[in-house]
């Protein structure tokens, strides 16, 4: 693979592989090994599918053309509308926990390891002014820092897999709990850690509207994720009795609760360093991936030029409001609870029935046509998906299933 398509395919990768994928065994805790990989690859066959599906789409228009703009064409005012909220509530939601996370690592950090003294809002501001640098010069800074990044994140995912590998037990693999609900509360939390569709019309743009390294992009870059996925439920799954996931559901202990399971289980402190070196890279490749993606859709949306003044405008309406949100209205991180809903939408649906429009719409032409396989029953079926997260994560917000995200 030359630069570019390695580099698109590490971008696909570090969007997905996000510090939630953490969270994950508690969502797989009352589903059992076999169920939660079912699930994990259906979803990225799924997820995988519908990328390809805009592929399909941007191949009858330019390749720098952002999704709203493709929405309005196809859709009409209201189809565009739509995309853009989901694309605003779930990018800025993303974006503003991204900053605010970093922005406590950071000053923990720094205290911790260097005795430095910064306060939490310091270094928000700090994250924001650099993050928001990298990404302002354009997608080829981004491709470079992620690289970097992406690398160090699987070297410690690596050590955390190699601690708890030795301590996995294949009765506790072999266990089938399924217990009540927990299927379907499992389904957004997966759901959205393959949730890497935001930043699809700026690999478009950045490989040139190339087709097959698309394909081969979108394909690899999710397969990654997915077995990081897997290896991860096989370390966590096979070396925690499912009893004690059971209990920290039941306590509502989440993150701390897991990590103290791991603590107590490996008994060793390199697999702390080791988690929080990993969640600190999670999370500032999932910042670049979701930042680069919001601004690229914001300059399309405001019609900014691609020159100096033009990026700055854009810079500012992609980092403003976020940074505003994370360092006076922190509630607004709870957004993040209907992210399942935005991304739902943005991928799933709206992709579909982009499908169904451009099917219906655009002429043969005498040159190579690309479409993924499939027919309307297959684009319906995508559009049931869709509805059926959307109803699944209401479902879990007005306390029907439990919340295990």
């Amino acid at each position: 693979m030359k630069n570019r398509t390695l580099g698109s395919v590490l971008i696909v990768a570090g969007t997905t592989i996000g510090a939630g994928m953490l969270a994950m065994p508690l969502a797989a805790a009352g589903v059992g090994f076999t169920g939660i990989v079912c699930l994990l690859v259906g979803l990225w066959m799924l997820m995988s599918y519908t990328s390809l599906l805009l592929v399909e789409v941007y191949q009858h228009n330019p390749p720098d053309m952002g999704l709203g703009s493709i929405a309005k064409k196809y859709l009409g005012p209201i189809g565009q509308i739509v995309t853009g909220l989901s694309m605003l509530l779930l990018m800025y939601a993303l974006t503003t926990a991204y900053i605010g996370g970093a922005g406590v690592l950071i000053s923990d950090s720094l205290s911790s390891w260097w005795n430095i003294q910064i306060s939490t809002e310091s270094a928000i501001i700090l994250f924001t002014v650099i993050g928001g640098t990298v990404v302002c010069i354009g997608t080829h800074s981004v491709d470079f820092i992620n690289r970097l990044l992406f690398t160090a994140k699987i070297i410690f995912l690596v050590i955390m897999l190699a601690v708890m590998m030795p301590h996995v037990e294949s009765v506790n693999l072999a266990s089938m709990p399924v217990e009540k609900g927990m299927l379907l509360a499992a389904v957004p939390v997966i759901f959205t850690s393959f949730g890497f569709h935001g930043s699809v019309p700026s690999l478009v743009n950045y490989m040139n509207g190339d087709v097959r390294k698309l394909r081969l992009i979108f394909i690899t870059g999710s397969a990654i994720p997915l077995i990081a996925y897997i290896l991860w439920q096989i370390a966590t799954l096979g070396s925690i009795p499912s009893s004690t996931f059971l209990g920290i559901l039941a306590q509502e202990a989440g993150l701390n609760g897991l990590l103290t399971a791991i603590r107590d289980v490996v008994a060793t402190p390199r697999v702390n360093i080791a988690v929080s070196l990993f969640m600190d890279l999670a999370l500032a490749t999932s910042f670049l991936g979701v930042a680069l993606g919001l601004f690229d859709y914001l300059a399309d949306l405001f019609k900014r030029s691609n020159h100096f003044f033009g990026r700055m405008q854009t810079t500012l309406l992609t980092f403003l409001p976020p940074l505003l949100a994370a360092l006076f209205f922190s509630s607004f991180v709870q957004a993040l609870t209907y992210a399942a809903v935005a991304l739902s939408v943005l991928a799933l649906i709206i992709p579909a029935l982009l499908t169904m429009r451009v099917r219906a719409t655009e002429k043969p032409t005498d040159k190579p046509h690309y479409q993924v396989k499939g027919g309307s029953a297959v684009l319906g079926v995508v559009l049931l998906c869709g509805i059926a997260v959307i109803v699944i994560q209401f479902a879990i917000v007005a306390g029907f299933l439990p919340n295990v995200g």
